[in-house]
């Protein structure tokens, strides 16, 4: 009897140490075994987008079908896993599984299974590629990293820099989807220029920028939509690459985040060096300054 209860409860603690263990590894952001984890997937996406990509080239395709296959299942063992044990995790099951990042996740597994059966509901959308289109959808992963990680940065210069990441990814995600749309609206037409991903890259590059050199565009309604909505998604990441450099500057010159940041709520609180400029009441090129400025908003010179 004393046996038995002992291997139960043996039993108990090793399955609780699992258990403890997976919620760490998928759930703790401030554990070292899921910062270790989300690199190895972050890894493994940006892999599973290249080989998406390469795969779209014909040459590449012919030369390397057997090895691309075998990557690309192993990918989608490792991301069902991993969808599995998010589901397991997280505190809030459905709340996942109805989540944005839980259909993220099994859409990016999901296309690799669908193409294994001859649904008949399937023909159309392979005839479309659209579930190709949606392996792609794997580096909407990335962004659920970043968020993620967003939470948890406090410091100015974590700031900064993940400032500087959501910046990145959010233009490599651009330009991935809008090459990839791009790709499957006008790559089956006679003639066309994007002949794969990495081609219509080049123009969704130019069109982001607004260089627009003219010699790739599109002819087809989709494909004129798909550039519509790209020309917007620019200037989007115009106006957040703008703010980014903006923080980045102010942070450099002046070790702050803001000009905000720069006044001082409590005069009383304001450093030797400020009380005498306020007594004074100006700045070296002439011009007044209030009580409570650590910057001259007429030169930008620290007061001193």
């Amino acid at each position: 009897m004393s046996t038995s209860l002992t291997t139960n409860t043996a039993g108990g603690n090793w399955f609780q140490r699992i258990d403890a263990g997976l919620k760490a590894t998928f759930q703790d952001h401030h554990s070292l075994a899921f910062q270790r984890v989300s690199r190895l997937l972050t890894t493994l996406i940006f892999a599973s987008v290249f080989f998406t990509v390469m795969d779209t080239v014909v040459s590449f395709r012919e030369q390397y079908h057997f090895y691309l296959d075998i990557v690309e299942w192993t990918l989608v063992g490792i991301f069902t896993v991993e969808y599995v044990l998010n589901i397991y995790t997280a505190p809030d099951r459905k709340a996942y599984v109805l989540g944005i990042w839980g259909v993220i996740d099994l859409m990016s597994v999901l296309p690799s299974y669908a193409n294994l059966g001859n649904f008949a509901a399937l023909k159309v959308l392979r005839q479309l590629r659209i579930l190709r289109f949606m392996r792609i959808l794997r580096i909407l992963k990335l962004a659920r990293g970043v968020t993620e990680d967003l939470g948890q940065t406090a410091h100015a210069d974590a700031n900064v820099r993940m400032n500087l990441t959501i910046y990145g990814v959010s233009l490599f995600t651009v330009i991935m989807i809008s090459s990839t749309l791009m790709y499957f609206a006008e790559g089956q037409n006679e003639g066309t220029l994007f002949t794969s991903i990495p081609q219509a890259m080049w123009w969704s590059v130019t069109t982001i920028t607004t260089v627009g050199y003219g010699d790739m565009y599109p002819v087809t309604v989709g494909g004129r939509l798909v550039a519509a909505v790209t020309m917007f998604a620019g200037l989007c990441l115009f106006a957040v690459l703008f703010n980014v450099v903006g923080k980045v500057l102010m942070k450099a010159l002046f070790g702050q985040d803001d000009l905000e940041s720069t006044k001082i709520e409590d005069p009383a609180a304001a450093p030797a060096s400020v009380a005498r400029a306020a007594k004074a009441g100006s700045c070296a090129c002439g011009r007044g300054l209030e009580a409570d400025w650590r910057l001259c908003p007429h030169c930008g010179l620290l007061v001193t």
